[in-house]
């Protein structure tokens, strides 16, 4: 995933379940731009009980493991209160997280400028496709 391809996605809408082209939420922009650009990795099942299933499998089997330093196309596990909030590490300027929020839509935000957001700990997850 290029520069050129993330800014086709910062400022697309946000919606609840979204799965593009225009509008996204955060599961929903992930699950895109890993299938689109990165290989897949992450079934397409409904956020929520599935999801916490679906990790579960795929930590115990090895195809996804938590990982110090990012690479390019991680998956990223963003915390703020008890709601999880996901998107994608790009190595693109400095390094950054391509997500989608609620009332703000699809925006990348640089890792320094996470705290600022209230995600002070991301987890990445280098997921092998």
């Amino acid at each position: 995933m290029t520069s050129n391809d993330a800014n086709r996605y910062i400022g697309l809408g946000w919606h609840l379940g979204a799965r593009g082209p225009n509008q996204y939420d955060c599961w929903g922009l992930l699950l895109h731009c890993r299938a689109t650009y990165f290989g897949g990795g992450i079934p397409d099942v409904e956020f929520g009980d599935p999801t916490r299933e679906m990790y579960a499998r795929k930590m115990r089997s090895g195809e996804w493991e938590i990982v110090e330093c990012p690479a390019h196309g991680d998956g990223v596990l963003l915390r703020d209160g008890n709601d999880p909030h996901v998107g994608i590490y790009l190595d693109l300027d400095g390094g950054g997280v391509l997500h989608a929020l609620e009332g703000r839509g699809v925006v990348f935000t640089a890792l320094r400028d996470l705290n600022f957001m209230g995600f002070a700990r991301p987890t990445f997850y280098r997921i092998h496709a």
